[in-house]
């Protein structure tokens, strides 16, 4: 009786232990498929993200370089733009798309060909207005390097010490020899006008001053004062204006010849002789580079 009891409860234990069996293996095979359909998800997961990366990283812009180089102030036509492709990850966020954007405006700085063109390197010029004309001057105390299509402001300074602005970012048109021509609005002529007036009856100056970087700082504003009495002078004598200028020249032609005066036959010699040999001494350097570019190939 014993032996079959002891039997009953083997083969009961038996029986537990495989229904246990195979509860542990139904489990442990779900949670395997569970882990393997995780798996499955991250790595489509991360498939997917490569995938955008390598298509973010792949597709291009077309923007706008130029096929030359632009001086600082000079306005961009359409024979000098040449299109090309970048990454669009490489790009910055104001490059211009449409050639319509950059045709007709102007360069702030001077721009090197094959640079991409961006807003923040071009700038509009405003409309020509109808009571703009040029106007040569040859009453102005130039600075000693003043180039074509430099900007300057050009400034009355009184004997007792006091300087005003007359015009404000003037750019030089054409240069001569101690004659500069600009624009001037119809405004600005008559303000000059009292200008030049202002400086033949008290003894003052007339100078300019260029601007470092003109298309990036600002335009100065206009401080001089006309007076009531200089525009009555004006309206009295309309021949005073060019009587004045005339005035202002000769006193800058008086002192340039004055300062000339003052270099003896010697110095100017010396100066002659200074002048070859920096000029000979560039050309030898010129030869030498010439030369080392000819080996080089």
């Amino acid at each position: 009786m014993i032996r079959k009891r002891t039997r009953q409860v083997i083969y009961a234990g038996i029986v537990g232990a495989g229904i246990v069996g195979v509860a542990f293996a139904g489990y442990a095979i779900h949670a395997s498929s569970q882990l393997e359909q995780m798996r499955i998800s991250i790595a489509k997961q991360y498939e997917d993200e490569i995938s955008a990366l390598k298509q973010a990283s792949g597709a291009v812009v077309t923007g706008w370089t130029l096929s030359r180089e632009i001086p600082a102030g000079e306005r961009i036509t359409r024979q000098d733009l040449a299109s090309i492709d970048l990454p669009v990850n490489s790009v910055p966020g104001d490059w211009l798309k449409a050639s319509e954007d950059i045709i007709g405006k102007a360069a702030k700085i001077t721009v090197a060909p094959n640079t991409l063109l961006t807003g923040s390197l071009l700038f509009e010029e405003g409309a020509v207005s109808d009571d703009l004309r040029y106007r040569e001057m040859g009453f102005i105390q130039l600075p000693g390097e003043l180039e074509q299509k430099d900007v300057v402001d050009i400034r009355i300074q009184f004997p007792t010490g006091q300087d005003y602005i007359l015009l404000s970012k003037k750019r030089v048109e054409s240069l001569a020899p101690g004659v500069v021509t600009s624009t001037l609005n119809e405004e600005e002529i008559l303000l000059l006008s009292s200008g030049i007036v202002d400086a033949y009856l008290h003894k003052a100056s007339i100078y300019a001053l260029k601007y470092v970087e003109p298309y990036l700082q600002r335009e100065a504003i206009p401080t001089y004062p006309p007076s009531d009495a200089v525009l009555q002078v004006i309206r009295k004598d309309p021949n005073i204006i060019d009587m004045a200028e005339h005035a202002l020249t000769a006193s800058i032609r008086a002192g340039l010849e004055g300062d000339l005066a003052l270099v003896t036959s010697q110095r100017a010699a010396e100066f002659m002789s200074q002048k070859s040999s920096s000029t000979s001494v560039r050309t030898s350097q010129e030869r030498s580079d010439s030369f080392v570019l000819d080996a080089g190939k």
